[in-house]
């Protein structure tokens, strides 16, 4: 769902009590710009941030805008100046990596994987869900299931793959992976029943829940899938000469996300409202349960674990069948977390 800038602001001025009404300060506002590959609930501290005005109080006029071509279209605007921060997967950014190009991961977001996988009320009694407790014997029982995701080499696909080799099966023979776009897409073919499951993050894996009686396969958020526990799902990321070279500007970023996975942890209700207007078509029911179910994926900090780190190096290696070969040093660092930390306590 995309917000216009003059929605944007309205919003952020509903937890910032009179700290819009100046236009002097305003205009004193530090632009900066957050490109997200998507919407969803991957990104809650973020909304939370911007609705209570964690920003603002920062002086940061915060754009955030959305790239309908996913992860590589929002790095691109990164490495070519368009924006200054990437909200999206390390996957992405160390394959650039890869390529010579200078960025890096300095806040963590969501440190638990953010999709789901699906599946319909008929296929998981077929595979009988319920009492299936080990980990891997729930990977098996895709075989001759039919999975949507995204699209081609897409983070759903790359994950619906790891689980089915984790299960010992071949994702190209023993299931069917059909690319089939957006949450809508899915929605329409779930509910036709022309798939068993899909991959896709909350709200549109919770509507599948609540509105047609699926189930999920793994409990992601709760570290369920053993590959993915504590995952670094989602991150801040940036070029490098923008981290050091905006020091300040980069602290006041972490230090607004910050804010909103604390608020998202200490006032779980009241950060549940901020995010309902980005979800206003999204049925209560829906969000709620996509909320409840999402919250445990969120630490209260956005400091980065080295082993969360490495969890993407092993999960690509995996799932593309090729190792990463930046070193693990130069994938991340902390010392923007570590500056803001003592203003924090």
């Amino acid at each position: 769902m995309q917000f216009s800038r003059r929605q944007a602001i309205a919003l952020a001025g509903l937890g910032a009590t009179g700290f819009l009404a100046s236009p002097a300060i305003a205009q004193s506002r530090q632009k900066v710009i957050l490109g997200q590959p998507s919407e969803g609930f991957i990104y809650l501290p973020i909304y939370v941030a911007r609705t209570k005005g964690f920003f603002e109080q920062e002086g940061l006029d915060a754009e955030v805008i959305t790239f309908s071509k996913g992860g590589a279209e929002a790095l691109a605007a990164v490495l070519g100046g368009q924006s200054q921060i990437y909200v999206g997967s390390p996957g992405v950014q160390l394959r650039a990596q890869e390529k010579k190009q200078p960025v890096q991961t300095f806040a963590a977001v969501q440190t638990q994987f953010g999709s789901d996988l699906v599946l319909s009320a008929d296929a998981a009694k077929k595979i009988d869900l319920a009492n299936l407790k080990d980990p891997k014997a729930k990977a098996a029982a895709l075989k001759g299931l039919t999975i949507a995701v995204a699209g081609p080499g897409s983070l759903t696909d790359l994950m619906v793959r790891h689980i089915a080799v984790y299960g010992g099966l071949n994702p190209d023979r023993d299931m069917t992976i059909t690319p089939i776009g957006g949450g809508s897409s899915m929605l329409a073919a779930f509910g036709q029943k022309r798939i068993d499951g899909y991959a896709l993050s909350a709200p549109t894996s919770t509507t599948g829940i609540e509105r047609f009686g699926g189930a999920m396969l793994y409990d992601f958020a709760r570290g369920e899938y053993p590959p993915f526990a504590d995952i670094l799902f989602y991150t801040l990321i940036a070029r490098n000469d923008w981290i050091t070279g905006k020091p300040e500007l980069a602290q006041k970023v972490v230090r607004g996300l910050w804010k909103g996975l604390r608020y998202m942890k200490s006032n779980p209700d009241e950060a549940r409202e901020a995010v309902r207007p980005f979800f206003a078509q999204v049925p209560q029911a829906e969000f709620d349960l996509a909320w409840k179910l999402t919250l445990p994926s969120f630490r209260d900090n956005p400091r980065i674990e080295e082993a969360g780190m490495k969890k993407n190096y092993a999960f690509l290696a995996e799932a593309e069948q090729k190792p990463v070969t930046v070193p693990i040093a130069d994938s991340y660092t902390n010392a923007v977390v570590d500056t803001v930390a003592p203003s924090m306590k």
